[in-house]
C-alpha cells in the first residue's frame, strides 16, 4: 500500500471540494489575508500574501502587468511601513474582483442625465 495518495484519490479529494478549485475564490481569500496583515501591521504575513497573488498572474496582459504593478507599489510601501494604502488598495481591488463575479449586484441609476 503506498503511502502517499493516489493521483486518483488527490482528484476524487479535490472534487469533492468544489471551491478548492475555484482560482477565483483562492485569489480573494488571498486578498483577505494580505488585507488581515496590513490590518495588523504584520508586513512579512503581507509581503507573503502579495507574493502569492503576483506569483498567480500571466503577465503577458496588459492588465496583468497592470496589477504586478499595483502589487509591487504595495510591497515598496509595506517596506516603508505604511500599512494603511497597501490595505486600502487591496481592499478595492478585491471589492472589484467580486462585482467582476457577480455583475447582477452593480445597479445602473437610471435617474442620471445622458448628457
Amino acid at each position: 500500500m503506498p503511502t502517499q495518495p493516489t493521483p486518483i484519490a488527490r482528484l476524487r479529494a479535490v472534487v469533492s471540494h468544489p471551491r478548492a478549485i475555484d482560482p477565483l475564490a483562492q485569489v480573494v481569500r488571498a486578498y483577505d489575508r494580505a488585507i488581515a496583515a496590513c490590518e495588523t501591521f504584520d508586513r512579512a504575513e503581507a509581503s507573503r500574501h502579495l507574493r502569492v497573488l503576483r506569483a498567480a498572474l500571466d503577465l503577458e496582459s496588459p492588465a496583468s502587468r497592470n496589477f504586478d504593478a499595483l502589487y509591487a507599489w504595495c510591497e515598496a510601501s509595506l517596506t516603508a511601513f505604511d500599512y494603511i494604502g497597501p490595505a486600502r488598495c487591496l481592499r478595492s481591488l478585491r471589492s472589484a474582483w467580486c462585482l467582476a463575479v457577480a455583475p447582477s449586484l452593480i445597479v445602473t441609476r437610471c435617474d442620471l442625465p445622458v448628457s
